[in-house]
């Protein structure tokens, strides 16, 4: 605003970008209830409400508080909204019934301390009745009652989604909120960015650049071979699910490494590109080892003295990026001396209990972050911390939050696919930093546009989630195009930068 962007300018900016991921997000003409506070979120709301409008939506607007009691830009909104629309509800509980989707633009960034009165009461109602008819909630900027002092206990709107505007706030991607505010995603409201805060959300005009269209002339080879190891008695399902996922992603060469017992029936249930070999063949496991452009290893390993073996020659034998998942994870806390010889870039993918065994003690949720900065400052590695709101990072970076994903991935093979996605990223050339942010974004939008599709999280396979990978990369591409549109139009007007999409402050 110093610089020359009016305050109401920034709330047109807000309004339109939701409005845009919200009929990105629930496509199709939708009946929506708006809950209007009256400040600046309120506006915001309003102008949310009017664009779904615009885009043939039947939407209901419904204040908080009386009239007068409004901040004078939220006013103007609402008087634009009535010369355009209509009517508009009156103060107290609005009609839930016939609502697909109910707008929570109640309480903004600015409020502090624990709901009280008739805003906790109306909240708790919202929420009452998003568990009784199944409408989705969306959040602007914030779910209202969540602030910098909340807790799990905390009176708060529960959203689906929460669009967070300008850049992400800290206490968002707290793991212990996550049930408040479900997937993220960054609205960006301005035109250029500053580089050096504590922790960053990922977001897709940052990771698409790890993508480019490929050229007419290529070939398979330039998209790398992925080596994996895995499987065992009973687990014959792991490590064909993670060279599917390899294979969606765009590896050019998936291979597959299993043990002998097992060896025809994961060479039956694989998909035909996949090159199935029993690693009882030395030969064999040396020679696509050499060739291999990224290696993964855990899924169904077993932890069995022949895994342990086999983990070890890996560690000696590779000079490739690896991934360790699942029981090579087990393993490695097992054999901690083993990180000492890794002479090759590596990332691990933990879900917090095989945190806690790398560690050595259990890690709660608000330990999260600790425990990732403890482990990766005594250990060569690339931490994936998988979560709600998985974590990525490296010794001497900030923490990056992933901004996708629901419910839907908590379903078994879902790390596998992760596995598998992230060696076949790595495998085509990208740095496995990057390519470690890129994967987990990949993941959690194949997963949500898959429930965008079935409008359930129940009953999501890990398959079908690398089945929609192809999508997720267009998404991510479209996304990122937007957003660089989106900066071009502001920049344009000579407007002074501000802080950029992604960066939140973290203690």
């Amino acid at each position: 605003m110093a610089g020359g962007i009016s305050e109401e300018e920034l709330m047109e900016r807000a309004g339109r970008g939701c409005a845009e991921r919200i009929l990105e997000a629930f496509p199709g003409k939708r009946r929506a209830l708006a809950l209007i506070g009256r400040g600046n979120n309120g506006g915001d709301g309003l102008v949310i409400a009017r664009r779904l409008a615009r885009a043939g939506w039947d939407v209901t607007v419904s204040l908080s508080s009386e009239r007068g009691e409004r901040g004078a830009l939220c006013a103007k909104k609402l008087a634009e909204w009535e010369r355009q629309n209509g009517q508009v509800a009156p103060p107290g509980f609005p009609p839930w019934a016939e609502v697909d989707l109910v707008l929570d633009a109640l309480l903004g960034i600015g409020m502090r301390g624990e709901l009280r009165g008739e805003m906790a009461e109306l909240v708790s109602t919202l929420n009452a009745e998003r568990s009784r008819r199944f409408f989705r909630t969306v959040a602007v900027d914030t779910p209202s009652g969540l602030w910098e002092g909340a807790s799990a206990a905390s009176p708060a709107v529960v959203a689906d989604l929460t669009l967070t505007v300008g850049y992400g706030k800290d206490f968002l991607f707290r793991e212990t909120l996550s049930r408040f505010v479900g997937r993220i995603e960054v609205v960006p409201i301005f035109s250029d960015g500053e580089e050096g805060c504590g922790a960053q959300a990922i977001v897709p005009e940052e990771l698409s650049r790890w993508l480019p269209r490929r050229s007419a002339h290529c070939h398979k080879n330039q998209f790398g071979r992925v080596l994996l190891l895995g499987g065992s008695r009973g687990f014959t399902g792991a490590p064909a699910m993670a060279a599917h996922a390899a294979h969606r992603v765009g590896a050019g060469l998936v291979t597959l490494g299993v043990r002998e017992e097992i060896y025809p029936i994961v060479a039956a249930r694989s998909r035909p590109e996949t090159m199935v070999f029993p690693i009882s063949d030395h030969s064999l496991l040396s020679s696509n080892l050499s060739r291999a452009t990224a290696v993964a290893i855990g899924p169904g390993l077993g932890l069995d003295r022949a895994a342990e073996d086999l983990l070890a020659l890996l560690v000696e034998a590779n000079g490739s990026p690896a991934v360790f998942d699942a029981d090579a994870l087990t393993l490695l806390a097992r054999n901690p001396g083993l990180f000492d010889r890794f002479r090759f870039p590596a990332v691990l993918t933990p879900h917090p209990g095989e945190m806690g065994r790398l560690l050595g003690r259990e890690i709660r949720d608000e330990e999260r972050e600790e425990a990732a900065r403890e482990f990766v400052e005594r250990t060569p590695v690339i931490l994936v911390l998988k979560g709600t709101r998985t974590l990525v990072v490296r010794k001497g970076e900030p923490f990056w939050y992933n901004t996708t994903g629901n419910p839907g991935l908590a379903a078994g093979g879902s790390g596998d696919t992760l596995l598998g996605l992230l060696a076949g990223l790595i495998a085509q050339g990208i740095p496995p930093w990057e390519a470690a942010k890129l994967g987990v974004w990949l993941h959690g939008r194949a997963a949500d546009l898959l429930l965008q599709e079935k409008e359930v999280e129940e009953g999501m396979l890990a398959s079908e989630v690398a089945e929609s990978l192809g999508v997720a990369i267009r998404s991510l591409r479209s996304a990122a195009s937007r957003a660089l549109r989106e900066r071009e139009e502001w920049s344009a007007g000579g407007r002074v930068a501000a802080p950029t999409t992604n960066r939140h402050p973290m203690p």
